[in-house]
């Protein structure tokens, strides 16, 4: 693996990928497979709070973000020693020739490609085109995202591999409760703008015939935006709504102590979240769209996206009957037992293997 994607991402879902495949990797989970170190300066949270996967890429940590990209483009990444290079991002310092190793490249999303009003300034210096269009592999995480890499590039040259995210151990039912979390409470994760659609899960909360003690909690994405609280307040859910910045183990409890996880994006190339949510037996309600069906499977509840009437009935049914929840609690777990990182490791290695014939 090159260290793009650690060079930039403290946290995030495609940094979480490869951390979680050099965990697997280093674990010796696939024998007759050498993950090579990175010796870099990164920093990425997965990889550096974890010294299994520190010690097994030889990674130490960086200043900041700019000393880490730094040191990525001054390298000559010409790996000579080496079956396989996995990029992690599409930065141009990547595409530099591989001498015979095969290239492997993963498409997360075409969320840039296919509403480019969500690109970031970095999107702006990727080349995810000329990665694909140069791959001797292409791994999707969804068959959603590969329909859409399909529908944006055409023919594509080389094989295309679906293979899904994993969950943690970790995200499980009855994690104990930690200090902040409200006593019955509905369950935002993540990043809120844009397609991210939060705003339709304020609007249906405030819509809602709701319990006293009923709260909302947003976990992670970053304080609330001048506009966001002028929103909540004009809603009159102010006193209803909370905003928690929590690291993983916290974020297990989060779930697991959840009414209810509603996650109402109107697009995600996975969508992780999702299943990390049914496997701590949350019942989850999900938009309708992209890659979240497929994902949640009959183990969820869906409503039309950006629907604010239908989610709130969604949301009222579901709290209104333990039976109904208890029930997309068990099909919840018994879905997201069949996704775990050590599939995602084991698939993705027999993609290198085609890759090298």
């Amino acid at each position: 693996m090159d260290e793009q994607i650690f060079a930039i991402q403290p946290y995030g879902g495609i940094s979480r990928l490869f951390a979680e495949l050099a965990r697997q990797y280093a674990s010796s989970v696939i024998p007759d497979l050498d993950l090579l170190p990175l010796d870099a300066p990164i920093i990425n949270r997965y990889v550096l709070d974890d010294p299994l996967v520190r010690q097994a890429l030889k990674a130490r940590e960086a200043r900041n973000e700019w000393t880490a990209l730094a040191r990525y483009f001054s390298r000559i990444s010409v790996k000579t020693n080496c079956d396989v290079v996995h990029n992690t991002f599409y930065l141009p310092h990547g595409l530099a020739p591989t001498r015979g190793a095969k290239r492997i490249v993963t498409v997360h999303d075409m969320i840039p490609e296919l509403m480019p009003q969500t690109r970031r300034r970095l999107d702006l210096l990727t080349m995810k085109r000329r990665y694909v269009e140069s791959a001797d592999q292409v791994i999707c995480v969804s068959e959603a995202t590969r329909d859409d890499l399909r529908k944006v590039y055409g023919h594509i040259k080389a094989p295309v591999t679906v293979v899904h995210h994993g969950v943690d151990p970790r995200f499980r039912p009855h994690v104990e409760r930690i200090h902040g979390l409200p006593q019955r409470y509905v369950l935002f994760v993540g990043n809120r703008g844009q397609y991210k659609d939060a705003d339709v899960l304020f609007q249906a909360f405030a819509r809602m015939n709701i319990e006293d003690d009923l709260m909302l909690v947003f976990a992670g994405g970053g304080t609330f935006t001048r506009d966001e609280h002028q929103r909540i307040q004009a809603l009159g859910i102010a006193s209803r709504v909370i905003l928690l910045e929590l690291n993983d183990d916290d974020m297990a409890s989060a779930f697991s102590n959840a009414e209810l996880f509603v996650f109402p994006s109107r697009f995600e190339g996975f969508g992780l979240p999702a299943i990390e949510a049914m496997a701590c037996g949350t019942p989850t309600i999900l938009a309708a769209a992209t890659s979240l069906p497929e994902v949640g499977a009959d183990a969820a509840a869906y409503f039309e996206p950006g629907n604010v009437e239908e989610l709130a009935a969604l949301m009222s049914e579901l709290l209104a009957s333990r039976a109904l929840r208890s029930e997309l609690s068990d099909k919840g777990k018994l879905r997201a037992a069949a996704f775990t990182w050590r599939r995602t490791a084991e698939q993705t290695a027999d993609v290198y293997r085609m890759a090298i014939g």
